[in-house]
């Protein structure tokens, strides 16, 4: 059986005496984790015949129980592959419609499995990569860098921005309406907007329509858009709305 440290990544073999370890002490960095030995390389959890349907494929985690305790908490069908050839597998004959995925999967490597996919699977499911614990920035890129996957999670989000994510992707999100925008994305907007407020005075008394904050501001408004997009999918036009919300209350005084 071949268990990986979820700190350092270092892959271990136990021999099938050791097949009831709960707990293994990682000998290159110290960390002890939790294993759930199973002579099956994939499970499932079946709630609904027509809801939803994701692939789970990583070592066995805590992140990726999080993850399965999310998708399952939405009535998700949830199929769960330790190695890379069996997450194929399941692609092929479950035809989820969102696939996650560890770069690090013994026997077939998460981004040579979603270039497998992308290559031999015509409807293929919205892929999400997922970082690892050690390093929770190294994935943090646009999306089209991420060897073909769609988007990204790790364990430094939240239940609600992994959540955004997934619906996003789904098309299953409720749009950008203000009654409807997301509280944590218009944070970060409104965050975005105030360091510029802060350092930047007299070049925001100039502004006085929407338009004229990104001409003033144009390189800090695209890479203001660029991180609300990488933060919560589909939210970029966010940098609008709080800068119509900073001129119409500066016009009410």
């Amino acid at each position: 059986m071949i268990v990986q440290c979820p700190k350092c990544l270092r892959r271990y073999r136990l021999h099938d005496t050791q097949a009831k370890l709960l707990r293994v002490k990682c000998r290159s960095c110290g960390n002890q984790f939790l294993v759930s030995p199973s002579d099956k390389s994939s499970h499932e959890i079946i709630q609904e015949e027509d809801g939803k349907t994701a692939v789970v494929a990583d070592i066995q985690r805590d992140f990726r129980s999080f993850v399965v305790g999310l998708l399952a908490a939405r009535k998700f069908n949830i199929f769960i592959a330790d190695e890379g050839e069996t997450a194929y597998q399941l692609v092929k004959e479950k035809k989820p419609q969102i696939l996650f995925v560890s770069p690090y999967l013994p026997k077939l490597m998460g981004i040579d499995l979603i270039l497998k996919i992308r290559d031999e699977i015509s409807e293929p499911p919205k892929i999400f990569l997922l970082g690892a614990i050690h390093n929770s920035k190294r994935y943090r890129r646009r999306p089209e860098s991420l060897y073909g996957a769609d988007d990204y999670i790790d364990e430094a989000f939240s239940e609600k921005k992994i959540m955004h994510k997934i619906s996003y992707h789904l098309g299953i999100a409720n749009g950008l309406e203000q009654e409807t925008l997301d509280n944590d994305a218009i944070r970060l907007a409104r965050s975005i907007f105030a360091d510029l407020l802060v350092y930047e005075t007299e070049k925001m008394e100039k502004i006085k329509k929407v338009e004229d904050f990104f001409s003033l501001f144009s390189q800090e408004a695209i890479e203001g858009q660029r991180y609300l997009e990488e933060n919560f999918p589909g939210s970029k036009n966010l940098l609008n709305f709080v800068v119509a919300e900073y001129i119409k209350r500066k016009t009410n005084k």
